[in-house]
């Protein structure tokens, strides 16, 4: 309700009785001496009768006040030299005032500012020098860290450098870490087993099975896959089998092709028969061999469900399996270890049966000198979590099947009704933190078997979780299916909660990572809105997110290095995009900034009912599609196309300006045609967000390789059952 003034009354936050009582004393409302703008009355302005009196007259108002809103001409103030007083914003003048860096802002007082905002001492457009203070400061050894970081890898926009950590401009182990930390972390990962098998009886049993029997249990493809491989050009078609793989050059093609110029290895392409729903790499301290764990579903598993078929047998999908491949290395002196020639090799797989695996994480502390490849968190689509082992095969030919009857350790909420396990995280060699479905986090311990802590930090169902391992092991930053991002101290969780304060809708896991270089956490900008933006979120100011890089399509997957900034980032169109993340955080003004995409993939699928099925010894099998691999491609900027479209209206908006003054210089029919054809594809770049893809023509899931040597590595799971490892290292 507007307040009404006269000419003689002050205005007052309280109205006064309207009658009193003869045994009760009268009300006394103290007189307001502050000076505020926005309760000030006309009274006390210059002029202020004159003008009241002009009013009262059925004067017309002056064009100032046409303008202006009834609102703003009833509180304006006017200086003696008659120039309009600026209105200043009281509540968000406490926000950002403070005295020193340490000082809590003031609280919003100010009702008309929405209290669930950023308050911090980090403002949204501080950059370069004033953000880096911020987030990594105030002490300068952790300010000299970043800022060394940064011109380490300045000369590198896009894709890592291939060198080794002794290079001013090669990978590194964390800064972040005391010197001799990965050692001791595995001096004490190799007590902590030893102890663990010594006093426990229940140790995982398992036993092996056939060679017939063991592929029988792993899914598999429902015919070859056609591959086009190589550059735009010309591309040349191969023909992949399930466990087939194809040593690729530089430019695409196989290394043993006669057509390929660069005999050079760059990578590996497999199919594994199935879609890779989960792929990890082994923490190993060897360098002869590098070990990748794939979680595989059956095609069939997410097809569309037709009345006239059957329903599926619950028993088969209630098998599940994991695959092990080893890929050997080259190594080049002065640079970081490259692929080989010699294909990849199935080591084996663990079947069991507690349903289709769903994630899959490697403990990220090396366990080689216990006689294994790593310990693997698993899952399953039972709704529990489980810790198996993955010991080392000694067998160099055979591949071994497991099946395993009984894991280290099965983790859940069993005396909750109807509550699952969705997703999982390592926190330590001994630790796992787990969200659930009621949107609770759990700290587990895996021996002793034991729940230390569960936190209520969401209200739905939590779809992604990680851990700042190794330097901030304790953060927990979690999303949920619709709410707001958050991250937990679980050494205080009772207190130490922090989120971002925008409500967000997801769907995708795999979109949540961190990023132990810049110290914050890489996911899916949260908004409110559909985007297609990877933010980061510092861990020291979570709750406000920059943007990093935009895909031109639906995002579902992001991966961060460990030694490196760089991040890798696919979509569901099939692209892989590339970009330094450290610099565009430091971004300077008019600096430009690049992004690479580094690959496309197309899947295509046939029909089999179309194929005949072969008949005779030397009949070729059937063919469940093809797939299309494109690369070399340029860099382009890495700008948010919306970004783009509004810098080009803005720039339009001044052109007319200067147009109508008279003062615009006459335009060529060149540039005003380029300026089209900007505008046009920009207007193309946001149209390709909605664009609706082949399902198996999406990428699952993207994983950096986490030891040192091996940096540059970097799987790239596809829909369609191919994998792409590649070196993405240059020089």
């Amino acid at each position: 309700m507007r307040l009404r003034t006269t000419r003689s009354a002050r205005k007052r936050y309280t109205e006064e009785p309207a009658a009193l009582d003869d045994d009760e004393e009268p009300i006394v409302v103290p007189e307001d001496q502050s000076k505020d703008d926005d309760f000030e009355s006309q009274s006390d302005e210059p002029h202020a009768e004159e003008d009241v009196e002009d009013n009262e007259d059925g004067g017309e108002p002056t064009s100032d006040e046409e303008e202006a809103p009834p609102d703003e001409r009833a509180g304006e103030h006017k200086d003696p030299s008659g120039q309009p007083k600026r209105h200043r914003n009281t509540g968000a003048g406490m926000i950002q005032s403070r005295k020193s860096f340490h000082d809590i802002p003031h609280y919003p007082l100010e009702t008309r500012i929405v209290t669930r905002v950023y308050a911090g001492p980090l403002r949204r457009y501080a950059r370069y020098s004033a953000l880096r203070d911020a987030m990594y400061g105030p002490e300068y050894d952790r300010i000299k860290v970043i800022w060394d970081l940064e011109i380490r890898w300045a000369d590198f926009p896009v894709l890592p450098p291939r060198l080794p950590p002794e290079d001013q401009q090669g990978v590194i182990p964390s800064p972040w870490l005391p010197r001799g930390f990965e050692r001791s972390q595995e001096k004490r990962a190799f007590r902590w087993y030893d102890d663990y098998q010594i006093n426990t009886p229940e140790v995982q049993r398992c036993h092996a099975l056939s060679q017939d029997h063991g592929q029988r249990l792993v899914p598999q493809a429902e015919g070859d896959i056609v591959t086009l491989v190589g550059p735009w050009d010309k591309q040349e078609e191969f023909r992949l089998r399930q466990g087939g793989s194809l040593s690729l050059s530089p430019s695409g093609l196989p290394t043993d092709d006669p057509g390929s110029s660069d005999k050079t290895p760059n990578g590996w392409t497999l199919d594994v028969g199935g879609i890779p729903l989960a792929i990890t790499w082994a923490p190993l301290s060897r360098q002869d061999i590098q070990v990748l764990a794939v979680a595989t579903i059956p095609f069939s598993d997410q097809k569309a469900a037709r009345r006239d078929d059957p329903d599926t047998d619950a028993a088969a999908k209630a098998i599940g399996s994991i695959q092990l491949w080893a890929f050997v290395p080259d190594k080049r002196p002065g640079q970081l270890a490259t692929p080989s020639t010699q294909p990849p090799r199935l080591l084996g797989a663990k079947c069991f049966d507690w349903g289709r695996p769903k994630r899959l994480v490697f403990c990220p502390v090396p366990l080689d000198s216990s006689g294994l490849y790593g310990m693997l968190a698993l899952l399953s689509a039972d709704g529990k979590a489980r810790v198996i082992d993955a010991r080392k095969v000694d067998d160099a030919d055979t591949p071994l099947y497991e099946w395993v009857e009984s894991p280290v350790v099965t983790l859940g909420l069993t005396e909750d009704y109807n509550v699952s396990v969705t997703c999982l995280t390592w926190v330590n060699t001994n630790r796992i933190a787990l969200g659930h479905s009621d949107g609770s986090i759990t700290l587990w311990s895996i021996y002793p078997r034991r729940m230390l802590q569960r936190v209520g930090a969401h209200t739905t169902y939590v779809i992604d979780i990680c851990s700042a391992y190794p330097s901030n092991p304790y953060l927990v930053a979690s999303v949920p299916v619709g709410g707001c991002a958050t991250l937990t101290d679980l050494s205080q969780p009772s207190s130490e909660v922090t989120y971002f304060p925008v409500p967000a809708i997801s769907f995708q896991p795999n979109l949540l990572c961190w990023n132990e270089p810049m110290q914050g956490f890489m996911a899916l900008y949260p908004s409110s809105t559909p985007n297609t933006t990877i933010a980061f979120l510092h861990h020291r100011y979570f709750c406000q997110a920059r943007s990093i890089t935009t895909g031109p399509n639906t995002l579902t997957c992001v991966s961060a290095g460990t030694t490196h900034p760089f991040i890798l980032v696919g979509c569901a169109d099939g692209s892989v995009f590339a970009c330094n993340a450290l610099q565009k955080l430091f971004k300077q003004k008019g600096e430009p900034l690049r992004k690479l995409k580094i690959f496309e993939h197309e899947y295509k699928p046939i029909d089999p009912e179309t194929q005949a099925p072969p008949d005779g010894a030397g009949a070729t099998a059937m063919v469940r599609g093809a797939a299309r691999i494109l690369q070399g491609f340029l860099p382009e900027e890495n700008d948010d196309p919306r970004t783009e479209k509004r810098k080009e209206m803005d720039r339009k908006k001044r052109a007319a300006k200067k147009k109508k003054a008279g003062k615009k210089k006459r335009r060529n029919a060149g540039d005003e045609d380029e300026a089209e054809d900007r505008e046009a594809e920009i207007d193309e770049r946001l149209a390709s967000r909605v664009v609706i893809h082949e399902p198996l023509t999406r990428l699952t899931t993207i994983q950096w390789n986490p030891n040192v040597q091996f940096s540059c590595w970097a799987a790239c799971a596809m829909a369609s059952g191919l994998i792409k490892v590649m070196d993405l290292g240059v020089e």
